[in-house]
């Protein structure tokens, strides 16, 4: 809704402003976000195989219950299939170093919390596992603590992402549009999914904006993993 200030005299100006907003183009939306169900990890993977731009996208992977398996026990010792690794390889085969991104809400440091109830030592060691047996050419960076069903957070794990993303988009020279996608599990918790990652992509429209002088759109594919 658009405000003005000061009074409308007449109604040729109305029809004045009427006539050229429809010459204008409508402004195309600079982050669209999908939500897509999947039954499996390595359903998802297929879909984004077939549809991910080939060089200018990123993917992140959640790692709870997401590369681990539905069980709660996977929270406290996270185990990962030999089919979610197969899948997890065709990732990494697909998407070169720094554009395949694993995220977490796991947080920092050595909590009693983290460390005692839910093992994230355990956690971090395992996606440690899985990337040294992929004999990947690069480091795949493991992004902590984002706190994904809060909005609004301006925490260290977000602020990271981002400029991980501005640095990669500059550096890499990419134009025009971006493709997000991301694999996570279904979740009740939180109202919105859709706003973590909407909240990225706008903070790293406006940083390129205002800082590098470079706009693109974004475009966001959540694949929403619901076990059976």
């Amino acid at each position: 809704m658009s405000t003005f200030e000061g009074e409308i005299g007449s109604g040729s100006f109305v029809g004045n402003f009427s006539r050229e907003s429809e010459k204008e183009p409508a402004e195309k939306e600079s982050v669209t976000y999908e939500a897509i169900e999947v039954n499996s990890f390595s359903q998802a993977v297929d879909q984004i195989l077939l549809e991910s731009h080939e060089k200018q996208s990123f993917c992140f992977v959640d790692f709870d219950q997401t590369l681990t398996g539905s069980h709660l026990r996977n929270v406290r010792d996270p185990q990962i299939s030999d089919e979610v690794k197969g899948s997890f390889n065709k990732l990494l085969r697909k998407f070169s170093p720094g554009r395949l991104c694993l995220t977490t809400n796991r947080g920092y440091g050595s909590s009693v919390l983290g460390n005692l109830v839910f093992r994230t030592d355990k956690a971090l060691d395992k996606m440690t596992e899985l990337l040294e047996e992929s004999s990947y050419p690069g480091t795949v960076p493991i992004f902590l603590g984002l706190k994904k069903q809060v909005p609004n957070l301006k925490i260290n794990g977000r602020a990271e992402l981002v400029n991980h993303l501005v640095d990669f988009i500059v550096n890499h020279n990419f134009e025009g549009h971006v493709d997000i996608s991301m694999i996570e599990d279904y979740s009740l918790l939180g109202l919105d999914r859709s706003v973590f990652p909407r909240e990225i992509a706008r903070d790293v429209h406006k940083k390129l904006k205002e800082e590098h002088q470079r706009e693109v759109t974004i475009g966001i594919k959540d694949y929403v993993l619901k076990h059976k």
